[in-house]
């Protein structure tokens, strides 16, 4: 993961260095980030002495053994450009996307509050980084009790600000359509809560019909489902937001998983746990929870949305294959 850093920024979270998870922090900066500086060495020397010294001896901890050559640390950074505007996220890549900014310009404030991404203003550091953890370790991943989940209360929980929602599971809307309220629209709800003012991109990689228990086939009503999520999702968000549903083919996939620009969950079954009375009627063991904030779980995210691609690339031959809006930070549809 990258994060770009301003000195404001350095200085106040060098200044840190008695919280109770400084150490910690630091361990996941120097081990899994690339850190990019928008200031020169110069600069930095030329700082006073009570700036300078914090910064010195916290840069001797994040330069220690780095590891490989791709553990990069970089100084006069020319991105991002700076005052940031409105606009800031349309010209982004996907890399730029899942990175961390800390950010002292005073726009950097006006483009935080659409939570979209992961912007510190000065005095905010620690925090952003604590995010990234996994309840308060910093853990690459760590599996919860899937069947001990009483609601969707632990995505919200491990929920963090996002350009894009990519959900893989095949039967995501296997169930009576008046069951979505409880499953689907509110697994997708939770994740949507921090988006303020900027649209949403929403992917949705399932199949396009499920079995009933005679063996015959329901077709998912996917017109519905789209008017009803962007009814939904434009209620909490105050944007109606970008949907695409991408059909599988048969048998395609199997993995329950969904990716958002710095988390990743993964599910021993498919997000449909609870029935009309609330109830988890699922038998599946393990919840994961994963950060892209360490190297190898940002890495499988990497490959995984490549092979999504592939996916995708396939489907567009297909009549209807992909159905919505066709906009994602993270895929192409042509």
């Amino acid at each position: 993961m990258n994060i770009y850093v301003d000195l404001d920024n350095l200085s106040s979270y060098a200044s840190k260095g008695g919280s109770e998870h400084f150490a910690a922090c630091n361990e996941m900066l120097r081990k899994n980030f690339n850190i990019h500086f928008t200031f020169s060495k110069t600069t930095l020397e030329n700082c006073k002495k009570k700036i300078r010294e914090p910064i010195m001896k916290l840069m001797r901890t994040l330069t220690r053994a780095r590891g490989s050559e791709s553990d990069k640390l970089t100084w006069e950074s020319n991105f991002p450009m700076c005052p940031i505007t409105e606009d800031f996220y349309d010209n982004l890549n996907w890399e730029q996307l899942m990175s961390l900014y800390w950010l002292s310009d005073k726009s950097a404030t006006d483009v935080q509050k659409h939570g979209l991404l992961m912007i510190a203003s000065v005095g905010e550091e620690l925090k952003s980084l604590l995010q990234l953890f996994i309840d308060n370790e910093a853990l690459p991943t760590k599996k919860f009790p899937l069947r001990e989940m009483k609601d969707w209360g632990l995505l919200r929980q491990h929920s963090m600000p996002c350009t894009d929602i990519i959900i893989i599971d095949p039967y995501f809307f296997a169930q009576s359509d008046y069951l979505y309220e409880r499953n689907s629209y509110q697994v997708i709800a939770e994740l949507s809560h921090h988006a303020c003012g900027k649209p949403l991109n929403i992917v949705i990689f399932t199949n396009p019909q499920y079995r009933l228990e005679n063996n015959g086939y329901v077709d998912v009503p996917f017109p519905s489902i789209l008017r009803n999520l962007k009814t939904l999702i434009s209620d909490i968000c105050g944007n109606e937001p970008n949907i695409t549903i991408v059909k599988l083919p048969k048998k395609e996939e199997h993995d329950r998983t969904i990716i958002t620009n710095y988390k990743m969950f993964v599910s021993g079954d498919s997000f449909t746990f609870f029935d009309n009375d609330g109830n988890n009627t699922s038998h599946a063991r393990w919840f994961d929870v994963n950060s892209l904030a360490h190297k190898h779980i940002h890495e499988q995210v990497t490959r995984y949305l490549k092979e999504l691609q592939c996916i995708t690339d396939t489907q567009e031959a297909g009549l209807m294959g992909i159905v919505g809006d066709k906009v994602s930070n993270f895929l192409t549809f042509s």
